[in-house]
């Protein structure tokens, strides 16, 4: 499996205790710090890649810690806001749209190939005539998930700034759920174009991808804040300061490292949030 592929993965996961039966952070019980996921390819692969991950943090907490999950960032975020999950990786959109609604806070974010920043693709079949974002009205257009910044957002944000619905421009939008699977969507012929994750479809073309390798990139959007690690407003101090150092130590042991490499991370920072500034930008000319 690609290492990118794996990380966006992990974007969705969210630390997750006794929240099977509705538990608040404060009712999962000391003994586990718990972790949840919207996958973006098949629970067992998400469940199979990230299990050395997991049982790190396991260790380094020393409490057990279980992957639940969830197909979309607006579930993600819901568990985040009711405290029934402490912390999310999630995507750069989802965050936003959290902060706003109810404080969602940065905690750390992955460097990935020596970046802290990502872009939104908008993509074609690579025999497709279409040359520029201009020439995709009338087109079937799909998005990712309604809360994605680079899989409806960026897009949206270029129509809705011209004074432009996305219902009036394209002849129909869809959701595919995941960005591997609007990339295959565009390959096979069910969508004329798509945006997505730059991690995703770079790593997929790097690995030989035979979706990746029918289609073509048409726009790259401005470098966006990557996904962060963020946490919920529930969660008590103590535990993240602990949380902070465990990850931005990780790259700093064997150990950690070789988990790390794995998944496609180089390591992790203290999020600066001027790199979220352009995400911001795009999000507040969205009108739909």
């Amino acid at each position: 499996m690609s290492r990118c592929i794996s990380f966006v993965f992990l974007i969705s996961l969210v630390v997750y205790g006794s929240i099977a039966n509705g538990a608040s952070l404060q009712e999962a019980g000391k003994d586990s710090f718990v972790f949840a996921v919207s996958p973006m390819a098949s629970p067992a692969a998400t469940a199979s890649s990230f299990s050395e991950f997991i049982d790190y943090l396991s260790e380094k907490l020393d409490k057990k810690v279980i992957l639940k999950q969830r197909r979309k960032y607006s579930e993600v975020n819901d568990l985040l806001k009711s405290g029934k999950a402490s912390v999310a990786f999630t995507c750069t959109g989802a965050y936003l749209a959290g902060r706003r609604d109810f404080g969602l806070e940065l905690l750390a974010v992955p460097v990935m190939n020596g970046k802290a920043t990502y872009n939104s693709y908008i993509i074609v079949h690579k025999d497709s005539s279409i040359k520029n974002f201009d020439e995709l009205k009338g087109r079937t257009f799909a998005f990712t998930d309604p809360l994605s910044l680079t899989g409806r957002l960026y897009v949206t944000s270029l129509l809705n700034e011209r004074g432009i619905m996305t219902k009036d421009y394209f002849k129909k939008t869809f959701y595919t759920a995941g960005h591997e699977k609007s990339i295959e969507a565009v390959a096979t012929g069910l969508a004329d174009a798509a945006s997505v994750d730059s991690l995703i479809l770079d790593d997929l073309a790097r690995k030989g991808n035979s979706y990746a390798k029918n289609v073509r990139v048409i726009k790259t959007s401005q470098p966006f804040g990557i996904p962060p690690f963020v946490v919920s407003p529930a969660l008590p101090e103590a535990d993240r300061k602990t949380l902070i150092k465990i990850l931005i130590n990780m790259s700093k042991d064997t150990e950690g490292r070789k988990i790390l490499s794995k998944i496609g991370i180089d390591g992790f920072m203290l999020p600066n949030h001027a790199n979220y500034m352009s995400a911001h930008e795009v999000k507040i000319k969205v009108k739909e």
